[in-house]
């Protein structure tokens, strides 16, 4: 400063302080960058993200309830959205619910009690979680997976939405930016409605720009790869199973129009893929970790109502049945001659 020079004091109201640092605590945080992992992520809830468990819990009830009628919307391989809806199979849900109960007890937040339901779409490959441990599959990705590992992988991964809170988190940014506005009324800043509307428009794009056609940001999605990653190793399964996935899903994001949805939920399958095989060279994981169960092939035959369907036709039943039939008429019958020729 100038020798002399009169210091100008610029005073700042209470509450216009209040406001400007929320703004900057926003600001923050919209420029916060993927930073390497070295080992497992340990995610913290943001400071603008108030959700108790008891809240995640309530409303993921409420939304598995509104699935449960409406359905989940998800971008079609056409460009146009398709709903897709829960199908019950108590056998499938077992299956599923047992490997998340593995890896959720392997997890950071083994207190929460996942659910795993079926999503009746044999042609979209797909995932879902939302807060609360509700845990969503198409049928076209149990077809997809082709060992117990790489459905341990997505389960996984799914799971690791959960435990980082993702979905609340976004859910607590769109809350935040209200409460701003609240704010900047208050002090007049915005002095009617329109003007909120217009600045409410401008700023959501700024706000959500990586996720404006997606409902996670790529560091959600790399956060979940690894925190599933680690799961899955803690419950024994072969983390090979992830990076297995990963590729087949690179490689078939531009021929497999069922891999569409997957893709738009979930993206940039190439990058994730390298960072977590950069974590598998650098983490010290056992081996002989499990890849696969005749669990799996169940499952599917179940699936395709192949078996353990009581209600429906099964050939090899039939044939069997007739044939035991067969056989024990044949025994019977020199008893019924003899009988005949005493008679």
């Amino acid at each position: 400063m100038v020798a002399g020079a009169s210091r100008r004091i610029i005073y700042f109201s209470p509450k216009l302080r209040r406001f400007l640092v929320f703004a900057t605590l926003l600001s923050g945080f919209g420029l916060l960058v993927e930073g390497a992992y070295a080992v497992e992520p340990r995610p913290e809830r943001p400071f603008y993200n108030h959700f108790t468990p008891d809240d995640e819990a309530r409303l993921g009830l409420a939304l598995s309830n509104r699935i449960e009628t409406e359905g989940i919307p998800v971008p079609g391989s056409d460009g146009k959205q398709q709903i897709l809806r829960v199908t019950r199979n108590s056998l499938i849900e077992t299956y599923l619910d047992g490997i998340a109960s593995k890896l959720a007890r392997s997890s950071q937040r083994p207190d929460i009690r996942y659910s795993v339901q079926v999503l009746d779409s044999p042609s979209v490959i797909n995932a879902f979680s939302i807060p609360g441990g509700h845990i969503y599959v198409t049928t076209g990705l149990l077809d997809f997976v082709q060992s117990e590992s790489e459905l341990a992988a997505v389960l996984g991964h799914e799971i690791g939405h959960v435990v980082a809170g993702h979905a609340s988190n976004r859910i607590a940014r769109v809350n935040l930016f209200g409460m701003m506005l609240d704010q900047a009324r208050e002090i007049g800043l915005i002095s009617d409605s329109a003007t909120a509307q217009k600045l409410s428009d401008m700023a959501f794009p700024i706000l959500f720009t990586v996720d404006a056609h997606t409902f996670y940001s790529r560091d959600d999605e790399v956060e979940a790869d690894l925190l599933g990653l680690y799961e899955m190793v803690r419950a024994g399964w072969d983390p090979e199973g992830e990076t297995e996935l990963l590729d087949r899903l690179a490689k078939g994001s531009q021929e497999e129009s069922g891999i569409a949805a997957l893709i738009a939920t979930h993206p940039n399958p190439s990058d994730r893929l390298l960072i977590v095989q950069n974590e598998r060279g650098t983490a010290k994981f056992p081996s002989g970790l499990r890849r696969d169960s005749a669990d799996l092939a169940t499952m599917r035959r179940t699936l395709h109502g192949a078996s353990n369907d009581t209600t429906s036709f099964n050939p090899l039943i039939f044939v069997g049945t007739v044939v035991g039939l067969a056989v024990i008429l044949l025994c019977m019958r020199p008893i019924w001659v003899r009988k005949r020729r005493m008679a």
